[in-house]
């Protein structure tokens, strides 16, 4: 079972642009430009890439490619990724997140109190399932096979299930395990949208599903409490719960020279897994689809800082696959 260490190497990977001879692996830094002041420091550039998968590869993957590098931004990561790179170039984007006029709250996790967080995560668990899928993988000549897990938010009792596009992204076979149960069922991708992220699958076999209840993101205000619920790190059991806030409304964030508008913000913990799993308010309600989270660069700090597609858009998405 993938293990917290293996985690956070993954995590601490080195720099894809690492030059020869650095000693912890790193890009050194590039050198100020020459008008820059003497004991300038040049800050790292972006580079924009997911998190690793929760499940570990099944063969090794070959090294990553040379990201893009732009100057004075934060890592930002999709909440799930194959565990092996298609063709090493599989999974990787470059971008930005921009601001477009929203407040940011200057609260933490603990201006969630107002949620009843046991109450709510038990009342939203049942719709909340685990996705996984297999990719062909082509390394030259060789052929393999990678692995990857996520999130699903059951729309309907006969298995229509939401999701992001990056997780079932290229996957050759789709597998959905319900809330409760450990033998996974079948599904297929009804659609997928890449630009928003967004994906709709119809699980084989199925009735009676408890769906999700789906709330109103036009209604979300900055500083309100939400709950993040979802397959953090593929572990074993029952879904992990985080607890946050709201921390800003109305981000985009630009992937793969795609840009994804009014975006959610939140301080809630996600980790790998948690992608397609629920962003829910104190009733219950599902106001995002867990996207993305930021983490830092050699010069930037970030912490807390995660995305989610509204649902409002989500919805609307996947109306036209139904």
């Amino acid at each position: 079972m993938q293990t917290l260490d293996r985690y956070t190497r993954h995590l601490a990977a080195p720099d894809p642009a690492a030059t020869p001879g650095s000693s912890d692996g790193r890009a050194a830094a590039p050198p100020p430009p020459p008008d820059a002041a003497p004991g300038a420091e040049a800050f790292d550039e972006p580079v924009f890439l997911p998190l690793p998968s929760p499940r570990p590869p099944q063969s090794s993957p070959p090294a990553p490619p040379r990201a893009a590098r732009r100057s004075g931004a934060v890592v930002l990561a999709a909440a799930v990724g194959l565990a092996a790179l298609v063709g090493g170039a599989a999974g990787y984007f470059a971008g930005n997140v921009a601001d477009d006029g929203s407040t940011a709250a200057a609260g933490s996790p603990s201006a969630a109190g107002a949620i009843d967080a046991a109450a709510v995560a038990a009342a939203v668990e049942p719709p909340v399932v685990t996705i996984t899928t297999e990719v062909t993988v082509r390394q030259g000549p060789r052929q393999t096979t990678a692995s990857s897990a996520g999130t699903g938010i059951v729309l309907t009792a006969d298995g229509q299930v939401l999701t992001n596009a990056h997780v079932v992204a290229g996957a050759s076979t789709v597998t959905v395990v319900l809330a409760g149960e450990t033998a996974g069922h079948p599904a297929t991708v009804l659609g997928a949208d890449a630009a928003n992220d967004i994906a709709l699958l119809q699980v084989q076999g199925v009735s009676g599903l408890t769906p999700a209840t789906i709330g109103d993101s036009d209604t979300v205000v900055v500083g309100e409490g939400v709950l993040a619920i979802g397959n953090a790190l593929d572990l074993d059991g029952a879904m992990s719960v985080t607890s946050g806030i709201i921390s800003a409304l109305n981000r985009t964030v630009q992937v793969d020279g795609a840009e994804i508008r009014g975006m959610l913000q939140t301080d809630t913990a996600i980790s790998s897994g948690n992608s397609g799993g629920p962003l829910v308010n104190a009733a219950g309600e599902v106001i995002g689809v867990v996207t993305a989270g930021a983490t830092s660069s050699r010069t930037v700090t970030a912490e807390n800082i995660g995305f989610a597609v509204t649902i409002n858009r989500a919805m609307e998405i996947v109306a036209g696959w139904r």
